[in-house]
């Protein structure tokens, strides 16, 4: 476990357990603690509850408060299965994303964890100990659209978009000019995005605030310059893909296409191929979004 100071009012937690090398999307799930005027508010808890709980007793103990808040950017297993470790603060989530957290629920209640592990290839047996024991409970404030935590100034906006997930959130710090970005931003794996226009939508909202430093939903953290990049990776292929589709290119011949942009992220040294070894995600979203836009033929009428 290593802490990071983002600002004097910010730290993150880095979820690497003892000496293993291999990032997963279990250990590079960063937690946030923004020690607000009014108590700590944590973003997202990933999986490991020791470590969240000695993450949040050592801000408390640094900062000299309580824990008010913990925000979950959206409601996927391995962003809150340390849920336990904050059973008494307000939770918030999204409430579009309840029904993903109940069926999770259910499936490890109805379903052999090991079963459930070998499902998802999770081989990490410090996980499904953890998923056999751990106690969760739903969150118990679900919100329609957006949270503001304080007064101007000094204010927490937790805000839903849509994106990698229906429920997926952002949280932003004005004051600090800090976004976390939860999924929709991803630093060491390739993006998992929702459609091309959500994709489009969102980080061309992000890039209209004021952001000196992002924490991305996995890996380490970033800066407004690789949010620009990534951006213009994807209207880059969105470009390529309505041009490979207009000529009539089909989807086996397209990975190998001239136009096809290159994935900027691959040559950086934290880059993780995909969390499986049998899965490409870029290859993924290419595909999925040449498939969307083959159907939605009306797309290609619209200004990008």
């Amino acid at each position: 476990m290593e802490y990071s100071k983002i600002s004097d009012s910010i730290y993150i937690m880095h979820p690497t357990q003892g000496n293993k090398l291999q990032k997963s999307v279990t250990n590079t799930v960063p937690t946030t603690c923004i020690a607000h005027p009014d108590g700590l508010i944590f973003v997202d808890c990933g999986t490991y509850p020791n470590l969240s709980s000695k993450f949040r007793l050592d801000m408390e103990t640094k900062f000299y408060r309580k824990t008010t808040h913990l925000l979950l950017t959206h409601l996927h297993w391995d962003h809150f299965l340390a849920i336990e470790s904050f059973k008494d603060v307000d939770i918030v989530a999204a409430e579009l994303g309840i029904n993903e957290f109940n069926n999770f629920i259910n499936t490890i209640n109805q379903v052999e964890v090991d079963k459930w592990a070998s499902r998802f290839l999770i081989d990490d047996e410090e996980i499904i100990n953890i998923v056999k024991k751990v106690d969760l409970f739903p969150p118990n404030t679900l919100i329609k659209e957006e949270l503001i935590i304080g007064s101007p100034g000094n204010e927490v906006i937790f805000r839903i978009i849509g994106g990698h997930s229906i429920d997926s959130a952002y949280v932003y710090i004005p004051s600090q000019k800090v976004l976390c970005a939860g999924d929709n931003l991803i630093e060491c794996y390739a993006q998992l995005p929702g459609t091309p226009e959500k994709t489009i939508e969102i980080y061309t909202h992000w890039a209209s605030l004021a952001i000196d430093k992002i924490i991305p939903g996995h890996g380490n953290v970033v800066d407004k310059k690789y949010l620009l990049k990534v951006k213009t990776y994807f209207e880059d292929l969105v470009s390529a893909l309505k041009n490979l589709i207009k000529n009539k290119i089909p989807r086996k011949e397209i990975f190998s296409h001239h136009t096809l942009p290159n994935y900027f992220a691959k040559s950086l040294p934290n880059w993780i191929e995909s969390s499986k070894p049998d899965m490409n995600w870029i290859e993924m979203t290419i595909k999925g979004w040449y498939r969307y836009f083959k159907l939605n033929k009306s797309i290609f009428t619209s200004r990008r």
